[in-house]
């Protein structure tokens, strides 16, 4: 990646932490800044300190698994990449744009040649077997289960992490 690159996960991971220990401070301090002594029976204030430093735990956990978890990225292959279709590989081989390509359909009821992507040069799986596949246009690459490109933690927010967002 270029190094532009790395200041937006940055950014999000101190979004999270900092809300997280804002909120966390917040409790504690509410709480009267409590001690937390397990050999008697806790109040309230106790019991709403602990659920508030475990939701912060869960929503590091969130975090750094969206910033290193995998995102469904189809990955660049020989699996992936051949055969390239004549049309894509005449255009290479005289040195033109593939800008003004659309996506090429694969062979009928292939179930791993679905669609060859014009601008990352991968073959996406079929519909069927792969559901939802889309070209990312901030990170340049195929995406399974696209639903956005996050501009905070720089990342494509698939259906495999979305659920990093429920904590």
């Amino acid at each position: 990646r270029e190094r532009g690159f790395f200041p937006e996960p940055l950014l999000g991971a101190c979004i999270v932490c900092g809300i997280s220990a804002m909120f966390a401070g917040v409790v504690q301090g509410l709480a009267g800044g409590t001690t937390f002594d397990l050999g008697r029976k806790p109040g309230v204030t106790e019991v709403t300190s602990w659920l508030i430093w475990a939701e912060a735990a869960i929503a590091l956990a969130s975090m750094l698994f969206l910033l290193f978890g995998g995102a469904g990225v189809i990955r660049r292959s020989e699996a992936t990449c051949f055969p390239i279709p004549s049309e894509v590989q005449e255009r290479l081989q005289r040195g033109a744009p593939l800008i003004n390509m659309s996506n090429i359909p694969g062979p009928p009821g292939s179930p791993t040649h679905g669609s060859y992507c014009v601008r990352c040069l991968v073959w996406r799986p079929a519909r069927e077997r792969a559901g939802t596949v889309h070209h990312c246009n901030t990170c340049q690459r195929c995406v399974h289960g696209f639903d956005h490109h996050c501009g905070v933690f720089g990342r494509c927010i698939v259906r495999h992490n979305m659920p990093c967002f429920g904590a």
